[in-house]
């Protein structure tokens, strides 16, 4: 600034000087000093002009720089506070998730894998363990025809029957829990499982199924009588009569069928462990799929156990139940089908007893011999 200032004091003096000594002489030396002065001057200006510049276009550009900066630091700044509030996002879903895990959230639906492995093994038993329905079946079908050794007192007809009758009533007494078990049909339905395993058990359910169906069964015809027009008759009198008894068989057979055991060890060992402690019946080493089916009933909606786990299950455990009783009510459902079918066979064969009857006495229509 000094040099800028000299200068131009410089220059002022020296066009006084050279208008003075202009006007004193015409000398060339002069002017030449004076020109180089001048000269200088200028350089000089320009190049402090050019510094000035320079040094703003620096401070300028220090000054861009540190705003830049501070942006930076602003953008990282909110970057780490986004960061920070997502991760305490996921922390907080993750204490909320563990919270509800601990509580029961996410448990297993009730007896689940007890359930499971139940109903892998259900119905292990398609041929019934011990005497089924359908074997009781069968062999009142045989007594009623005096065959083989069930027979045996009807083939001798008359007291030997009643005394057949009567034997059995007083030694089966309390067989099942029942005083008289051939006499009370609750001996059949009121049994969870009825383990015909057991061979008085089997004998109490067949003597109470002859009983009800064909109590007393007509001595069977000789092969001298069956050669006669009455003893033809009889013979097929009888077929009719069996024919509509077998109605009545096919129920009962169904029921044996239900409560008979499945032979499923597995099921057993389920049955026992599915059960609530309440469970009113006796769980045995066998265990019929009626029984299966109840113990699958009593562990619910009776059990106060499982409302209180059914109020803590997640959704997908819901579900699971809702499955699990859409599915049990399908097989039940399925199993009524059957009973309905039997029902109407009976109630046709009712109806055609009534049609008989009324026949008898209304159109008759007499034979002259």
């Amino acid at each position: 600034m000094k040099h800028l200032i000299y200068g131009l004091l410089v220059s002022v003096a020296s066009v006084g000087l050279a208008q003075t000594a202009e006007a004193a002489c015409s000398c060339g030396g002069v002017r030449n000093i004076v020109a180089q002065y001048s000269n200088k001057t200028i350089q000089d200006v320009n190049d402090h002009t050019t510094d000035v510049g320079q040094q703003i276009a620096d401070t300028i550009l220090k000054g861009v720089a540190q705003l830049s900066a501070y942006s930076d630091r602003s953008v990282e700044a909110q970057k780490r506070i986004e960061d920070a509030a997502q991760l305490n996002d996921t922390l907080r879903a993750r204490q909320e998730a563990r919270g509800q895990a601990e509580g029961g959230r996410y448990d297993p639906a009730a007896s689940a894998c007890f359930d499971l492995s139940g109903l892998m093994q259900f119905g292990g038993g398609t041929a019934s363990y011990g005497v089924g329905g359908t074997d009781v079946s069968n062999l009142s079908r045989n007594r009623s025809r005096g065959n083989g050794a069930e027979g045996q007192a009807v083939s001798q007809g008359g007291l030997a029957i009643a005394n057949a009758i009567i034997k059995d009533r007083d030694e089966l007494e309390d067989v099942g829990g029942f005083k008289d078990p051939t006499s009370d049909i609750r001996f059949l339905t009121d049994a969870q499982t009825l383990d015909t395993s057991e061979a008085k058990v089997a004998q109490a359910y067949a003597r109470m199924v002859n009983n009800m169906v064909d109590p007393i069964p007509a001595k069977p015809i000789t092969e001298g009588e069956a050669k006669t027009p009455a003893g033809k008759a009889q013979m097929a009198a009888r077929q009719v009569d069996a024919t509509r008894r077998s109605a009545s068989h096919a129920i009962l057979s169904y029921l044996g069928d239900l409560s008979a055991p499945t032979g499923s060890s597995e099921l057993a060992e389920w049955a026992k462990k599915a059960a609530p402690t309440n469970y009113p019946y006796e769980i045995g080493d066998e265990v019929s799929k009626l029984q299966a089916l109840d113990i699958f009933v009593e562990s619910r909606f009776p059990n106060p156990e499982w409302h209180q786990a059914v109020a803590k299950m997640s959704p997908e455990a819901v579900e699971r139940e809702t499955l699990l009783t859409n599915a049990l009510q399908l097989y039940v459902s399925w199993e009524r089908f059957g009973l309905e079918r039997r029902q109407a066979a009976a109630l046709s064969a009712l109806l055609a007893l009534q049609l008989d009857d009324r026949d008898s006495r209304t159109t008759v229509i007499p034979v002259n011999d």
